[in-house]
């Protein structure tokens, strides 16, 4: 087991789908089993979308 890098004193239980870093429990806020950098990824990358698909509709590119 390694140790959680917010938390250095807890051991971590799973380790994040996308980065592959271990977490511990008390870091893990969403039942994705991400850890908080990627989901913060997720999101921007979520939100970049939206906004292409919007100007797209907007300005009828597709």
């Amino acid at each position: 087991m390694t140790h959680c890098r917010k938390h250095t004193d807890t051991k971590t239980e799973t380790h994040c789908k996308l980065c592959r870093e271990p977490y511990c429990p008390a870091c893990r806020s969403h039942h994705l089993f991400i850890c908080e950098g990627c989901a913060v990824k997720v999101l921007i990358m979520f939100f970049i979308a939206m906004i292409v698909v919007s100007y797209a509709a907007w300005f009828g590119i597709f």
